[in-house]
């Protein structure tokens, strides 16, 4: 019988830096992901678009290595968009950063509310184009 493949979250918490200072990603400007990183789509991302920053870093999250992580991150703004991002991540990769840097958790807590009603204007928005 053939060895089953590993799970590609199994190192997930080996990519988890030691410090959020050790993120020295740009807070400005574009960021150009490699194809190891984002090998369909587009490649160039706008740290300075909310929505933009939400999808680069769920890309390196999911994808990188700890090098990829420290290189494209940034602590402030990862602080920032954590509680939506959270949200996106699989509970392996959830668990490993927020078991490493519980500020994160802390900070998705205080923020619940806030991300909730947002995501219930964005379903009624969703819902109100979808209406013929």
């Amino acid at each position: 019988m053939a060895t089953p493949l590993p799970s590609r979250y199994a190192d997930i918490a080996d990519r988890v830096p030691g410090a959020l200072s050790d993120l020295r990603g740009p807070a400005t400007g574009e960021v150009a992901l490699p194809l190891h990183l984002c090998w369909s789509g587009a490649r160039v991302f706008d740290v300075a678009d909310p929505a933009v920053r939400l999808a680069l870093y769920q890309i390196v999250i999911t994808e990188g290595l700890r090098a990829d992580v420290e290189a494209y991150l940034e602590a402030r703004l990862l602080e920032e968009v954590w509680p939506r991002l959270r949200r996106l991540l699989n509970g392996a990769a959830r668990a490993a950063w927020e078991s490493r840097f519980p500020g994160l958790a802390e900070a998705a807590r205080r923020r619940e509310g806030e991300v909730r009603a947002e995501l219930l204007r964005a379903r009624v928005a969703v819902r109100a184009r979808a209406v013929p």
